[in-house]
């Protein structure tokens, strides 16, 4: 709760209602204004696509999810329905956001402590008839009451205390518009002071880690060990944290496919060391690539997994919508991330084609906004406007990982076109120098970011200000080259070292990528 873009909308939700998927997951529901929306936890808010007799549809990367509701009255209970399997989600919370005066007295009830994560919490304090919430590593932020236990922030982030059959504030459920809902139990202040220790641990490790550059014992084996259960479809969640052993039970099947698409590994090489403490690795299997994030906790569980398949060495491409009718998926190749940002001047819609080349709704992106899919090579992607026209079509491959949509007359495709670039994108040094100082300050500038970089910054603030507090005061930046994907690489001097960066811009200096540490 720190101030960045919303990634659907900047209008306030006239209703919001949140239901119990659960217990990691839960999917919301906005009203706004004619509007309706959903998000699942750690999904995208997205616009809801109707269906006909009250039926919308919600479109996630392990398939498309169905569900009826109302404008004019959400249900205490929605029936989801996806890849043909029905859950019932209870309604757990809902809210319609609006000033209203809260007795102080009351406010007592809510200070404490609440569990976000194995490394997190989040601090609810009073003063006076102020009220103020800070997760572990984020600013303090004043929340002001919008509703019977329900608060909000700056920016439209929510806060709602959830009481058990005693009037207890027991839980906190925690709505932000990038990453969705979460739900905290309330913890005692001794394990608040737990969790928040082994944090500045870690934030008192990751300078020398990142300045060493060298694996911590066992990670890769780690990797290993887990490529081998997701591939025969057996996670070993023992060897798991909490939190990401929720996360990999809602993933597991996706993901049991993809490794299974990518067959036997060939090789694993370190890449180094990244700046929140992730071992990083790159792994070439025997029909494509893709690269592993890996955090171990003290206990030799693994914290955190980020896997990202880059596709084959299938170059990918941009054609024309009148090649739409010989176009289809070709099935489950080479899984592939891309990374979709408008810059067209208006909403755009994604449609994937299948194997019979119709089109299936995924996500609306709106004017200025990005949106990561994960896809298979050979699955050829059709961009529209909203009314379903197609701008152009995007068959997935190394060109195409990060991908601008842009408006009529634009140069950009030709520019591709025409060969890599090998001079810097003008002012992205002094972008790259404005990024870093800013964080240096700890205050980012949100603004010029995609919601996916305002995102990443914005977790991996503590640790990338930690760093930057060892490099000492920006002495220079020396450009270095062009990356495959199209950022400019630099190298930074400071007073104590340097690091290498790299950056992406889209139109009006708006960062698309920025990266510190070893990447490809």
């Amino acid at each position: 709760m720190d101030g960045t873009p919303e990634a659907a909308t900047a209008r306030k939700p006239l209703h919001a209602s949140f239901y119990s998927v659960s217990r990691a997951s839960i999917f919301a529901v906005f009203q706004e204004g004619d509007d309706l929306f959903g998000q699942l936890s750690g999904q995208r808010k997205l616009r809801l696509a109707a269906l006909g007799d009250g039926t919308w549809s919600y479109p996630v990367t392990t398939g498309q999810i169905t569900l009826a509701v109302s404008r004019d009255q959400q249900p205490s209970e929605l029936m989801l329905s996806q890849n043909g399997r029905d859950i019932r989600a209870a309604r757990i919370a809902e809210v319609s956001p609006r000033g209203v005066e809260v007795d102080a007295k009351l406010l007592d009830s809510y200070v404490g402590w609440y569990g976000l994560a194995a490394n997190r919490v989040l601090a609810v304090t009073r003063d006076g008839d102020r009220m103020h919430v800070q997760e572990t590593g984020r600013p303090k932020v004043e929340v002001t009451a919008q509703g019977s236990d329900a608060f909000s922030g700056d920016h439209g982030d929510l806060v709602i205390f959830l009481r058990d059959g005693q009037a207890k504030a027991t839980q906190v459920l925690l709505q932000e518009s990038m990453s969705g809902a979460r739900l905290a139990l309330r913890v005692t202040g001794a394990r608040a002071k737990m969790i928040e220790e082994e944090f500045a641990r870690r934030i008192a490790d990751v300078p020398d880690r990142f300045r060493e550059q060298a694996p911590l014992p066992g990670s890769k084996e780690t990797i290993l060990r887990g490529i081998a259960d997701l591939q025969i479809g057996a996670p070993n969640y023992d060897r798991m944290g909490a939190s990401l052993a929720a996360k990999i039970r809602r993933q597991a099947s996706e993901l049991h496919t993809m490794f299974k698409a990518l067959g036997a590994v060939e090789a694993i090489f370190f890449r180094g060391v990244g700046p929140g403490g992730y071992d990083i690795y790159g792994a070439k299997f025997a029909n494509g690539f893709a690269e592993f994030r890996l955090l171990l906790g003290k206990d030799g569980k693994v914290e955190d997994v980020l896997f990202r398949p880059d596709g084959n060495d299938a170059p990918g491409g941009v054609v024309a919508c009148s090649d739409e009718q010989g176009l289809k998926s070709q099935g489950e190749t080479a899984p592939i991330k891309l990374n979709f940002y408008n810059s067209s001047g208006a909403s755009i819609q994604l449609y994937r084609l299948d194997s019979d080349g119709k089109r299936t709704a995924d996500a609306v992106i709106g004017e200025n906004m990005s949106s990561s899919i994960l896809t298979y090579v050979d699955s050829p992607w059709v961009v529209a406007d909203t009314s379903g026209k197609c701008l152009e079509i995007v068959v997935p491959g190394q060109r195409t990982r990060w991908h601008t949509v842009e408006g009529p007359g634009a140069v950009g495709h030709a520019a591709r076109l025409a060969g890599p670039r090998t001079a810097p994108m003008a002012g992205s040094d002094e972008m790259l120098r404005q990024y870093i100082e800013a964080l240096r300050r700890g205050e980012p500038d949100y603004d010029h970011m995609t919601s996916e970089v305002a995102a990443q910054t914005r977790q991996q603030l503590p640790f990338n200000h930690a760093i930057l507090a060892r490099l000492g005061e920006l002495r220079a930046v020396s450009f270095r080259g062009v990356s495959a994907l199209g950022s400019d690489i630099y190298i930074a001097h400071f007073t104590n070292g340097t690091a290498e960066w790299r950056i992406g811009m889209v139109k009006d200096g708006t960062i698309n990528r920025i990266a510190l540490g070893p990447q490809y």
